[in-house]
């Protein structure tokens, strides 16, 4: 079969490679979609490590069951796969934070992933697609839609009528969008550099949007909107400019959070001003077993709608993350794979 398979910093290739089997434990998958996530494209940059290589890349799987070890998942059932898989005996699963587990294994980083025809899922790892969601929209539920989720509802607990700040309206941006709007917020502000994302994000009803400009101040701007700063700030970049602009958007007592995976320092605010202000700043790391069901449900009865996407043959894989390795990152479609 052809895999997409990364064999060092900047070095993609499409390889034929054994297919994989089931087993007791494994699923055989079809891939129909794949969705491409930020942290593929850092590790061809070579700003972020695979498990080993060469190793398939791809985690926001899509398709249709080709082989089970049981009658759970007949063959031709549509489905998605979880992300990873836990250990659920480390001190992290057992306090219940199990995507922080220290043995996890995850799809297209520490095993083969879904930029590929086939790929082997563990059978715990399998939610059944509802047919009202398509293919592409399911791939971006597992990764994209799951850690939003997790963002917006565990670590910046969004509640009602607070303010909101969404940094990045990108495929992750659009769903944190919809989840602080579903928690009930009272006002869902959105800074991006590209304003064709932000045209998306005012389509789905944001209160405000902010243009990021070289030498513009997000957080001031916010300020301005937003009475002195917003409850909570998430930010969906990676950047530490980013995840500075979070930080200096939020009001006294307010909380900043940072999803984006990315290797710069975040160098912000002068102690006095973290101390006097009791602010918060907190990391936010994919999801939790289930999230994915949970935005899968949403999607399929229209609570929120999935990012815009743009469909990329797998032969084409490698010329497409080269490009994104590369900076060439023009438009908000989340790119999906398709076999």
């Amino acid at each position: 079969m052809r895999a997409l398979r990364l064999h060092g910093p900047g070095d993609v290739r499409l390889d034929y490679v054994p297919p994989p089997e089931a087993d007791a434990a494994t699923a055989v998958v079809q891939v129909e979609a794949c969705g491409v996530c930020g942290s593929d494209v850092h590790f061809v940059d070579g700003s972020a490590r695979t498990g080993h290589v060469p190793i398939s890349l791809g985690h926001e799987v899509a398709g249709r069951i080709v082989s089970a070890p049981n009658d759970d998942f007949a063959p031709g059932t549509e489905v998605v796969a979880e992300v990873g898989r836990f250990c659920l005996a480390c001190p992290r699963c057992l306090e219940g934070r199990p995507n922080l587990c220290e043995r996890a294994r995850i799809l297209g980083i520490h095993v083969d992933g879904g930029f590929a025809d086939l790929v082997a899922v563990p059978v715990d790892s399998i939610v059944i697609r509802p047919p009202e969601v398509p293919v592409a929209a399911a791939a971006t539920a597992v990764d994209a839609g799951a850690t939003a989720l997790h963002a917006v509802e565990r670590r910046a607990q969004v509640r009602a009528g607070e303010s909101v700040l969404v940094i990045g309206a990108g495929g992750l941006g659009t769903y944190g969008i919809q989840f602080a709007q579903l928690a009930g917020a009272g006002a869902v502000i959105v800074a991006d550099t590209n304003a064709r994302a932000l045209e998306r994000a005012a389509n789905l009803g944001v209160d405000e949007t902010v243009l990021v400009e070289p030498g513009g101040s997000v957080g001031r701007q916010v300020k301005m909107l937003c009475d002195g700063g917003v409850d909570a700030a998430i930010e969906f970049v990676g950047s530490a400019s980013a995840v500075d602009a979070a930080v200096k958007s939020i009001r006294p007592g307010g909380r900043a959070v940072a999803v984006g995976v990315g290797i710069e320092p975040v160098v912000s605010l002068p102690v006095v001003l973290w101390s006097n202000n009791e602010y918060s700043l907190l990391g936010s790391y994919g999801s939790l077993p289930g999230d994915t069901a949970t935005v899968l449900a949403a999607l399929a009865d229209g609570s929120v709608v999935a990012p815009e996407t743009m469909d990329v043959d797998l032969a084409d894989g490698a010329e497409l993350l080269a490009a994104l390795a590369a900076g060439d990152r023009t438009g908000p479609a989340r790119p999906i794979i398709r076999p």
